[in-house]
């Protein structure tokens, strides 16, 4: 019985050996797999953050652009606002001076 039972726990042992391997492989096997999928995602996330990055330095350069326009458009507005007062005094004075010099003309003729 002995060499049946040393018969017997080599073909466990070499079964359980070759299961033993079969399973390690698979492990490895799937470690690969999930590498390649982490270095596809860390390489897409590099990716999406250049793009990120690219589309916050537009953001910024916009941001400046509509203040510098902004204030543009502040400057034009008290400069129109300013002028068209200052010429709606001109045409009010130069009503004025034109009413006192028809007097003066109607005064001159008689």
């Amino acid at each position: 019985m002995t060499d049946r039972n040393t018969k017997i726990n080599r073909e466990a042992l070499c079964k359980f050996n070759d299961e033993f391997i079969e399973t390690l492989n698979d492990l490895k096997l799937k470690k690969k797999k999930i590498i390649k999928k982490l270095i596809k995602d860390k390489n897409a996330l590099a990716g999406i953050q250049a793009d990120l990055d690219n589309h916050n330095k537009k953001k910024t350069c916009l941001e400046c652009s509509i203040r510098k326009k902004t204030k543009q458009l502040e400057t034009f507005d008290t400069t129109i606002k300013n002028t068209e007062s200052a010429y709606e005094r001109i045409v009010e004075t130069s009503q004025v001076l034109l009413t006192v010099i028809k007097k003066q003309k109607r005064d001159t003729k008689d």
